[in-house]
């Protein structure tokens, strides 16, 4: 049985209180100090026994319960039941009495509902009502009921009290307060009295003939003992003659194999029912099973991509087109470039920093050489003059003229190249161009940031904006490129007009030095002159050599796909063309990453396309129109499933039945498997065989046991049970059955003479009622005959009742000493579970105390128990006795109000996996104000962990 959900209206703390347990078998409970949970533990007891509870009073509430997966609703207002099972009558009886074979509320909270209090010690074991209940093998309840009734029987005839008021008790006093009156009456009547002496010898010879006859009713009895003993023993011997037949057998899980095979068994009975079912209904012309059926919400959700898809195609296409056009604009630019030549590409890496510091070096380099050639000194020697000393040589052979003339034709040729340069370039000409280019650019971006905004805002149209979006992205292009022509054309010609001015200040230089004239040496030598002028030549063979070595440098450098002409002040009009190229193919490839992007959504959608059209087996060219014709054609499939579903509705239900046990039979046979392997068992009949073989075991070894017990009960008291077996091995029925009619006969003889003496005293007590003298002895006499006939009756019916009890008591014992040690078994393996293999129960030494035994196999006493130890015994003694209880009447739910305070971590770890284990087959709810143990039990299987809120 267990509580599916609690309902407190009134009680205690709680009003208007509900709880819902979980699936699993334990239901954990948090909650801290003062939270509620010894009373709700109350609540829950008073609910399933009712009473008053002696602090809050009468419960008013309701438990929601299932029974062998049947409903019932205990409900509880005050003194009132308010019990039933939905959509039947209302049930008079208490739950005790109905499903619990009178178990009273007492019993329930020393074994099933238990607090810290209430789980210590050991002396509810010799408490009758559980010794009747949970040690009672085979009816041994119903024989702790017999005895109770006999003893209350006996009772009720006699006491031993010399005041007692019970009905034998009453008839003695009345017997000797008659006899005292019949004396007083009957003293002088000699006569009378001899007839008495007459009556106490047909006494005396009534009690002797008494005496024979139970002489021969013992022996008869005992002859009819070994009679019956007879047939037990032979049944008892064809027993254990049977259990030989068979090995001892395997330990095999016969509930969980049982419960498998009966849940396959169901699961295909109702498959096969839900299918002819389902075949019964199954139309005629319209196939369920179409691909529009499995693939509709496919359809459905590509259809909603549908404009997007449209949308993506034409942007790709778009996008394709327009990355075409920029590129070629970019080719187009790079034509433009006069520091990077067209037919090689553009490096991607290059060293400004290293360039910046050459071009600085050649350019300090070259000035400095252009400085010395300026300072010339004066070749002039100081010559004796002569009298022509006046003219001057100007012939060639001038050193200065010759270096003259030489470089004034360089720059002449560097002048006309630049010239040619400016007029290839056009600059004048394409001067006004971009300025046009621009403003048709900005005006463009602006109208289409209008057209974006309408369409967004006031025309809520996709396409007016997309246009603007183009129109804004084609403005910008062209704003940008006449832009770029601007400053390209601009800083290129400034370039080349710098350049040229330089080239005209040293033509300009170049052609003062070809009008000085030089002075002619005169043969007489001038140290002083001759010194300047090997210092100036050495100083000029130097800046020539760092002029060569800077120009050298710089070369090295030039980047590939650069012009090799550039000089130094080229640098930073190439570094310019070098950034605005790699700016303009960032632009490019952004447009591309973002088409790219375009592309694999267009993909993405285009691939479920594909796999939707294969599922569909439709062959046509995925498209957006073809998308469009089969969406028209799932939705006529939909309209017609609807009819279809409406004349078949029930269909659904069965298959959906259907489904459900098909995959609960699957389920079943995975878990079939798997207890085959784990029994090492090749297949279920092998299994089934085995447990057909056990139960044939079982059932011999309890037809044995039975006829162990029985002869046991039939042994004579005070005669030796082995000596009675050799009897019954070696009599013989014939001669006892000879034996039992000679006593018979015995016993009619001796009857027949107790009845010729029952004649004889009613004449003395006829002469005796006639030697009465009055009317008041007759009465006295009748009164004393009535007493004595009523008291016999009484002390025959006491006297069998203390036969009667002495031997049930013997047989209950007998009962309890087969069913005891069996649930000592059993808690000694909880104890094993609980201390984690530390400690069992000493099975050999119970005559000398309850203790434990360790792994070594000391014997551990009570008194040398630690308080966790001896909770952790008490715990699987109730765990023990609640199992016997579940296998002999019901599985109760368990309560328990914080049990576990005194274990520690380990131990309450095995005590919670050993509850999850035993809550597989019997609900247990644990009450806690530990948050360690709450945090263990959401850790475990089988465990559903709640946390106790009262509002």
């Amino acid at each position: 049985m267990n509580i599916k959900q609690i309902r407190l209206d009134s009680f205690g703390p709680y009003e208007n209180w509900t709880f819902k347990s979980g699936p699993n078998g334990v239901q954990l409970v948090y909650g801290a100090n003062e939270s509620g949970k010894t009373s709700l533990l109350e609540g829950m007891r008073s609910l399933l026994f009712g009473g008053k509870h002696k602090k809050y009073g009468y419960v008013s509430g309701s438990l929601e319960l299932d029974k062998e997966g049947t409903a019932y609703h205990l409900g509880r207002q005050n003194k009132n039941l308010d019990f039933y099972s939905p959509g039947e009558p209302s049930i008079k009886d208490e739950p005790n009495q109905l499903w619990w074979h009178g178990l009273d509320k007492k019993t329930y909270n020393r074994i099933f509902g238990l607090t810290l209090e209430d789980l210590q010690g050991v002396d509810i074991l010799n408490e009758v009502d559980v010794r009747a209940r949970f040690f009672g093998a085979e009816g041994g309840e119903q024989l702790g009921g017999v005895v109770k009734s006999i003893e209350t029987n006996a009772n009720d005839l006699l006491v031993a009290s010399a005041s007692g008021k019970r009905r034998i008790n009453v008839l003695i006093d009345r017997l000797q307060e008659n006899k005292a009156c019949l004396s007083a009456l009957g003293e002088h009547e000699t006569q009378y009295v001899e007839l008495q002496q007459a009556l106490k010898a047909s006494e005396d010879t009534e009690a002797e003939i008494q005496n024979q006859i139970k002489e021969w009713q013992d022996y008869r009895e005992g002859v009819e003992m070994v009679l019956r003993a007879w047939d037990t023993y032979r049944r008892s011997e064809e027993a254990r003659r049977r259990m030989q037949q068979f090995t001892s057998p395997d330990t095999l899980d016969r509930d969980a194999f049982l419960s498998i095979d009966e849940g396959l068994r169901e699961a295909r009975q109702n498959m096969q029912l839900w299918l002819d079912k389902e075949e019964a209904l199954k139309p005629e012309n319209f196939d369920p099973n179409s691909p529009f059926t499995t693939y509709g919400q496919d359809i459905e959700d590509l259809i909603q991509q549908g404009a997007k898809w449209e949308q993506l195609r034409r942007e790709c296409e778009e996008g394709e087109a327009y990355i075409a056009k920029v590129k070629e604009q970019l080719d187009f630019s790079r034509g433009l470039q006069s520091s990077w030549r067209k037919d090689e590409s553009v490096p991607t890496d290059v060293n400004w920093f290293e360039g910046e510091r050459l071009s600085k070096r050649l350019r300090t380099a070259k000035d400095q050489l252009l400085y010395w050639q300026s300072q010339a000194p004066s070749l002039q020697k100081e010559p004796k003059i002569s009298e022509d000393s006046s003219s001057v040589d100007t012939g060639e052979n001038s050193p200065v003229n010759a270096w003259a003339q030489q470089e004034l034709q360089a720059v002449m040729t560097d002048i006309a190249d630049l010239e040619s340069r400016l007029g290839e370039h056009g600059s004048i000409r394409m001067a006004t161009m971009p300025i046009w280019l621009q403003r048709i650019g900005g005006i463009g971006a602006v109208v289409g940031v209008l057209m974006s905004l309408a369409g967004l805002i006031a025309l809520e149209s996709v396409l007016y904006s997309i246009g603007g979006i183009i129109l804004l992205i084609l403005g910008l292009g062209l704003f940008w490129y006449g832009w770029r022509l601007r400053h390209v054309d601009d800083s290129d010609v400034a370039r080349l007009m710098r350049e040229l001015e330089r080239l005209q200040q040293r033509k300009s230089y170049l052609e003062t030095q070809l009008d000085v004239p030089l002075p002619v040496a005169s043969d007489v030598p001038n140290l002083e002159t001759a010194a300047i002028e090997q210092r100036y030549n050495d100083e000029g063979k130097q800046l020539q050599a760092n002029y060569e070595k800077a120009l050298a440098e710089w070369q090295a450098w030039i980047p590939e796909g650069a012009a090799k002409s550039l000089d130094e002040d080229d640098f930073f009009s190439m570094k310019h063309e070098f950034d605005q190229y790699y700016e303009q193919l960032r632009t490019i490839e952004g447009y591309e990453k973002r088409l790219d992007e375009h592309k694999e959504s267009l993909r993405v959608i285009e691939d479920q396309a594909v796999t939707l059209w294969y599922n569909l087996g439709v062959e046509a060219p995925v498209s957006p129109t073809e998308l469009k014709r089969i969406y028209n054609q799932y939705k006529n499939f939909q309209q017609q499933m609807i009819r279809w579903e409406q004349k078949e509705s029930q269909r659904k239900s069965y298959r959906m039945e259907y489904d459900n046990w098909h995959r609960k039979e699957k389920e079943l046979l995975l878990e079939q498997k798997a207890l085959l392997e784990k029994s090492g068992v090749s297949g279920a009949n092998e299994y089934r065989q085995k447990l057909i073989d056990e139960d044939q075991f079982k059932q011999w070894e309890t037809i044995y046991k039975q006829s162990q017990v029985q002869l046991d009960l039939l042994t004579p008291d005070g005669e030796n049970k082995d000596l009675f077996y050799r009897r019954l091995r070696e009599g013989n029925k014939e001669n006892w059955t000879d034996e039992l009619a000679h006593a018979d006969q015995e016993l009619n003889a001796r009857k027949d003479a107790m009845a010729n003496l029952y004649e004889k005293r009613g004449q003395i007590v006829e002469a005796m009622r006639a030697l009465g003298s009055d009317q008041e002895q007759r009465e006295a006499i009748q009164q004393r005959q009535e007493l004595e006939s009523e008291l016999e009756s009484a002390l025959e019916d006491w006297a069998t009742q203390v036969v009667i009890a002495h031997c049930m008591e013997r047989a209950q014992q007998s009962y309890e000493e087969e069913s005891q040690p069996k649930m000592l078994e059993l808690a000694s393996q909880y104890i094993k579970r609980l201390t984690n293999g530390a400690y069992t129960f000493d099975m050999w030494g119970l005559q000398d105390g309850l203790a434990l035994l360790n792994e070594r196999g000391e014997r551990l006493p009570i008194y040398h128990w630690s308080s966790g130890l001896a909770d952790q015994v008490y715990l699987a003694l109730r765990l023990a006795l609640a199992k016997v209880f579940s296998y002999q009447v019901d599985a109760l739910p368990i309560i328990l109000d914080d049990i576990l305070v005194r274990f520690d971590e380990d131990r309450q770890k095995s005590a919670l996996e050993l509850l999850a284990e035993l809550g597989e087959h019997q609900q247990i709810w644990l009450f806690t104000c530990q948050q360690q143990v709450y945090y263990m039990g959401q850790a475990i299987a089988g465990i559903d962990t709640h946390i106790l809120q009262r509002a």
